[in-house]
């Protein structure tokens, strides 16, 4: 029988990348090494940091001063640069693939799914966009994704923006796309908090995966 339980951490105040990256680095290998069978679904929001994937050009960091190259973090996921901060909602999701399907494209098609799903409860509409990996508003991005994974055990997930400084996203190519224009939730959606948004976000989460939450 499949284990879907996971573990749910939603912290109530703005993170540090290095902490949650960690974090997952230990719960993946727990899962590999079967020290753990349940996953961990990390819902919150970062100070401001940029990360960038494993084969990612060092060309799309751009207007980049020594003090914002500190907060440049090269991480074990695909894809290109991005930014986090606050206002913008985190999930990561360190999921045992071998409960679901072992193809990572299903994956991140899985997680595109979710997320417009998610803007869907908001009243917006939400789409693919040929030859890219996230959600787009209109012509506007609205989230990014990037994973990674080990022994079929995921690691990280995607970022949503909510009502965060777009401003910060001008000093890169966000995810290697040099037109690429960024746009926030309450641009389309003003009614709505940051925290019912993030309820939105477990409950979505929950049913795509179908995960059992349980306790640490």
């Amino acid at each position: 029988m499949m284990n879907r339980t996971s573990i749910v951490i939603q912290p109530n105040k703005i993170s540090y990348f290095k902490d949650i990256y960690n974090l997952q680095k230990i719960h993946q290998a727990n899962l590999i090494a079967g020290i753990s069978k349940k996953q961990l679904i990390w819902i919150g929001e970062h100070h401001l940091c940029y990360t960038m994937g494993k084969g990612a050009n060092p060309e799309n960091l751009i207007s980049f001063s020594k003090e914002d190259i500190s907060k440049v973090f090269k991480i074990n996921r695909g894809g290109e640069v991005t930014c986090h901060m606050p206002g913008q909602i985190v999930v990561y999701l360190v999921l045992n693939l071998n409960f679901y399907k072992k193809d990572l494209n299903w994956y991140l098609r899985k997680i595109e799914n979710l997320i417009i799903n998610i803007l869907a409860e908001l009243k917006i509409k939400a789409l693919r966009r040929n030859g890219f990996t996230g959600v787009w508003c209109d012509n506007k991005k609205i989230a990014s994704i990037g994973i990674g994974c080990k022994r079929w055990i995921s690691i990280h997930g995607f970022a949503l923006n909510f009502n965060c400084n777009l401003q910060n996203f001008n000093k890169i190519y966000p995810c290697g796309i040099k037109d690429c224009v960024m746009t926030n939730i309450c641009d389309y959606n003003s009614e709505i908090g940051l925290i019912d948004v993030k309820k939105i976000v477990k409950k979505i989460v929950q049913e795509e995966f179908s995960l059992i939450f349980v306790p640490e």
